[in-house]
């Protein structure tokens, strides 16, 4: 396959999972901010920080006004995380890679883009419909992501599509984590109460599967252990890196070189690091000190892997 071809694949499915995510995000804390509650505004400068390019002044304006927080992360596309900006490029990937993605995935990529271009929708939005309108565009997400794993063939596309699904959702759990457990000081042994981390399991469409795993008050340690080690946790980062590391051995046996023999095995080096790990490791180690590698690690071998089959970065 062509890098170029490649590179479409890959970050049209990065594109629209980072977009799923934003809009479980905010779909979350804006539900949890109308109900006034103890724990729902804390994580709206977490959100703007990571998803907004504005000057920290317009930051600053939105923490205080999460309606037009959501307007701007849907919207603005001078923002390239924007939900429109990232809808306009996946489209422009699926068309360039058109002839190895289905009629009916391109179908649903065109349906999603011309749904965020319709000013009646931002209408709504203005109107102060917020909640329909994160709801409408979420169905969208979910039809992509069910048409695209009914209908496309499992060939090298696939694999390609694939490897950017779960890379953009190792980043963002692993991010959102980070943040969270920075509200605590990285702290495992004084847990914070389960409504404390309602926000970023919600967000992670894992606080129904922790309520029915855990039952001691332990909630720092357990939340750690889901969104690190879980294997029944599809956003776990243990999850994710099994599925990054499936997907990249069939891509790297059907494309070998000695350059990416020596990728491999710098993703198994990071993978041993979320496989062979615990949290008596987090504790021997410190949370904070373990999640930075990890971060770090994952963004060295993303811009290796960029290099070695997209011949950029």
């Amino acid at each position: 396959m062509l890098s170029r071809l490649a590179d479409s694949l890959y970050w049209l499915n990065r594109y629209l999972e980072r977009s799923d995510a934003i809009l479980r995000i905010l779909h979350v804390n804006y539900t949890l901010w109308l109900d006034k509650g103890d724990h729902a505004v804390h994580f709206w400068p977490q959100l703007t920080n990571m998803f907004s390019t504005a000057a920290e002044a317009k930051k600053e304006f939105f923490d205080q006004h999460p309606l037009q927080l959501v307007q701007h992360l849907i919207y603005d596309t001078s923002n390239g995380n924007s939900i429109r900006a990232m809808v306009i490029r996946a489209r422009e990937n699926a068309r360039g890679a058109q002839d190895h993605i289905t009629k009916e995935v391109w179908e649903q990529v065109n349906q999603f883009y011309h749904l965020i271009n319709n000013p009646l929708l931002q209408q709504k939005l203005m109107r102060n419909d917020a909640l329909n309108v994160l709801a409408e565009l979420g169905t969208q997400m979910t039809l992509y992501t069910g048409i695209t794993d009914s209908t496309m063939p499992r060939n090298m596309g696939w694999n390609f599509m694939t490897l950017g699904k779960f890379m953009e959702r190792a980043v963002i759990s692993i991010e959102l984590a980070d943040r969270f457990f920075a509200e605590v000081d990285y702290s495992l042994d004084h847990s914070r109460d389960v409504l404390f981390w309602r926000t970023l399991l919600l967000s992670l469409s894992g606080y129904e599967l922790y309520l029915k795993t855990y039952r001691s008050p332990y909630h720092n340690q357990h939340v750690a252990s889901q969104v690190l080690f879980s294997k029944q946790f599809t956003r776990s980062a243990s999850y994710c890196f099994d599925r990054i590391g499936f997907y990249l051995d069939k891509v790297i046996k059907d494309n070998y070189s000695e350059e990416a023999g020596s990728l491999y095995r710098e993703f198994g080096r990071l993978h041993s690091k979320i496989e062979y790990a615990d949290l008596s490791v987090l504790k021997e180690k410190g949370l904070q000190p373990y999640m930075q590698e990890i971060k770090r690690d994952l963004f060295d071998f993303n811009q290796r892997f960029s290099q070695l089959f997209f011949s950029y970065a």
